[in-house]
């Protein structure tokens, strides 16, 4: 009874003590650099767009975006201009908009196929499980009331479906393979026409449908059919490289287009103009084709870059009358203005990288941004300028860049899986030299030297490697006990943090040593090995430490580690080390990534819990929390200013924000 009456005055005290005063802040959303279209090599990519021919839709990942088309033609894309759907578990493999613009269904890797609003607060209407393969392909009715799919089911390979209630209109069969695309008629009656990997074009009657007939005209893979916007004829593509024309109504075969000299490999997609009097198709041969339905023959072709295999062409769209949207299999989107008799000219170019991001760094004098992952790609994203990509081949690990003081021009080191080091020259986005062998995993990579001539590699051979301008200009074998986890330099008070792996055995019967060290060394001259000496010894964490960084005056040292403890030491003149704050432990999973904001007393942190941090060391309670900034975790941030930073994450998107 005391407790509860003390209790009781304690809340009548708060309630009559007047309000404090609290300055918020918040982290500001400032521009979205998001993945490009996921591709696979010998597969049709579908490409859609909404009714008025405004945002173009993909999948990447496990997400559905669209992103407006304006903007990409002209430049100047905002956050707004993109929508993430985030509502699918598996990879998603299709989106298609309904024609009224009110809803999207979207397919997955897991036969799944979801439907959700379009406008407002996009909420999830209806889940289907179709089957157990992947969904190919997915098509609206034009009262937007049913749905049409395809793909790789073990019995059922396609489906036509109440969108509401789920309840199947018919059978779509006639296949005994796979069914790569579907596509509705929008005109009554309605028809349903199916193209898949046992060479047959499969036409259907209903509702309720019912296979009518079908055509062995290709001698290969049927990639693409699509029904015409007045719904008169379907044309299909073939892995035969034949465009072939069939009535819309009954199905009847009207003819095979003519093939145009040197054309070769698969016709991976094709679409309609909105006149219904012409036809664009995506090329294996890197090329773009237009054709015209009444003469049967081509009009039209525009090659694509050097004819590269990333050149190939598996997705295409033709959502107005003057515009063509293709898709290369690296992704990239090729926006094309077309005349009146069908020529074709590149207006625009939308690059970037399609997989999960890894690793993110900022070039200081430029504020361009570097980010890279598992595909083997590296894209510079300049500030108000569309990103620019190159390609290594293998995975890239780290992207060393420069801070202000250094005086060349902007560059960057990439590490990739390949155990080379690379320069990129970030004007033209191009590697200049020769690949640098380093002859060992790379586990991290900082700046030696305040000039930032020199960078010091720790390898996963426990090894020290000095690399500068020229190669590599030393290496120190064995220069710790056990293999590092991470590295952290400070060039200016000739500091350098190496976090190293717990030792093996047992500490007691059963008890698995917990011993997750931080060695301090002291730089002194960065042209020897013998300039890298051992200095104090850092203990706290009780889990592997995951990444680390000294604040630009280097006289604090953030650690964090794969449990969720961030901690902040405070480095002294005399080399030794004490810690600061500990209490950071707000994530809730493995924190990957760190970096201090310009002025050297904010911390940004990212973690696999997809959640993003700013921490402030001189007031250790203040925080800013960002919630679900990359969906299935945060790889990377970077500090690109006093108060801005940017992350990645293994979404595959880019985001900037700043704080207010």
């Amino acid at each position: 009874r005391e407790v509860f009456r003390a209790h009781r005055h304690a809340l009548a005290q708060d309630e009559r003590r007047p309000a404090r005063s609290i300055p918020l802040q918040m982290a500001r959303l400032t521009r979205v650099v998001p993945p490009l279209p996921q591709t696979e090599r010998g597969a049709f990519c579908p490409v859609n767009t909404d009714s008025p021919g405004e945002r173009i839709l993909y999948c990447n990942g496990t997400n559905v975006l669209w992103r407006s088309l304006e903007p990409l033609i002209n430049g100047g894309e905002k956050p707004e201009d993109i929508f993430t759907w985030k509502g699918h578990s598996k990879r998603t493999t299709v989106a298609a908009m309904t024609p009224n613009s009110q809803w999207v269904v979207s397919g997955d890797v897991s036969g799944a196929i979801r439907i959700w609003g379009a406008k407002g607060d996009n909420i999830q209407k209806n889940e289907f499980k179709l089957w157990d393969g992947a969904v190919k392909d997915a098509s609206w009715s034009s009262d937007s009331t049913r749905i049409v799919a395809s793909g790789d089911g073990k019995e059922t390979r396609a489906c036509a479906i109440i969108a509401d209630t789920g309840s199947k209109t018919g059978e779509v069969g006639g296949h005994a393979k796979q069914i790569n695309s579907v596509s509705f008629r929008s005109q009554r009656p309605f028809r349903v026409v199916t193209g898949g990997e046992d060479m047959l074009v499969a036409f259907h009657q209903g509702p309720p449908f019912k296979y009518a007939k079908s055509h062995n005209t290709h001698a290969n893979f049927v990639n693409c059919v699509r029904y015409s916007p007045d719904g008169d004829f379907v044309v299909s593509a073939g892995a035969d490289s034949k465009l072939c024309l069939y009535e819309g109504k009954e199905g009847d075969l009207l003819k095979e287009f003519e093939k145009p000299a040197g054309i070769a490999g698969s016709l991976w997609a094709a679409a309609w103009s909105p006149d219904s009097a012409k036809v664009v198709t995506a090329g294996g041969d890197k090329k773009l084709r237009i054709w015209d339905r009444e003469a049967g023959a081509q009009v039209c072709e525009a090659q694509v870059g050097t004819a590269q295999l990333e050149d190939m062409l598996v997705g295409v769209a033709w959502p107005t009358a003057n515009r063509i949207i293709s898709v290369c299999l690296d992704g990239r989107i090729l926006l094309w203005d077309v005349d009146a008799s069908g020529a074709a000219t590149l207006a625009a170019t939308v690059d970037g990288t399609q997989g999960p991001l890894t690793c993110l760094a900022c070039d200081a004098a430029t504020g361009a941004l570097i980010q890279a992952g598992g595909d083997g790609f590296i894209a510079a994203t300049w500030p108000d300028q569309a990103p620019r990509k190159a390609k290594v081949g293998k995975s890239i690990q780290h992207i060393l860049a420069h801070g202000p003081g250094f005086a060349g021009p902007p560059e960057a080191w990439v590490f990739a899986l390949d155990d080379c080091a690379r320069n990129l020259s970030l004007e033209g986005c191009v590697f200049s030299g020769e690949p640098v062998a380093i002859k060992e995993f790379v586990v991290g990579v900082a700046w030696l030297d305040q000039q930032e001539t020199r960078a010091i590699i720790a390898g996963g051979k426990n090894s020290f490697h000095c690399l500068g301008a020229g190669g590599l200009e030393w290496t120190k074998p064995d220069a710790v006990s056990r293999r590092p986890t991470s590295i952290a330099t400070s060039p200016g008070t000739g500091r350098m943090a190496i976090a190293l792996e717990r030792p093996e055995g047992m500490v007691s019967a059963g008890v698995q040593n917990s011993q997750f060290d931080i060695h301090l060394f002291n730089i002194g001259d960065a042209g020897s090995a013998d300039g890298i000496t051992p200095g104090n010894v850092l203990q706290g964490h009780l889990k592997e430490v995951t990444a680390m960084k000294f604040n630009p005056a280097g006289d604090l040292l953030a650690s964090a580690d794969s449990g969720n403890k961030i901690m902040v030491w405070s480095c002294s003149a005399d080399g030794t080390a004490t810690l600061a704050i500990a209490e950071w432990v707000l994530h809730t999973a493995r924190v990957t990534c760190l970096d201090w904001l310009a002025g050297g007393r904010r911390l940004v942190s990212g973690s696999l819990d997809q959640l993003v941090y700013v921490w402030d060391a001189d007031k250790p309670s203040d925080k800013i929390k960002i919630a679900e900034a990359h969906k299935a975790g945060v790889s990377a941030v970077v500090s690109c200013g006093e108060k801005s930073f940017a992350s990645v994450g293994n979404d595959g998107f880019l985001r900037v924000y700043q704080i207010d």
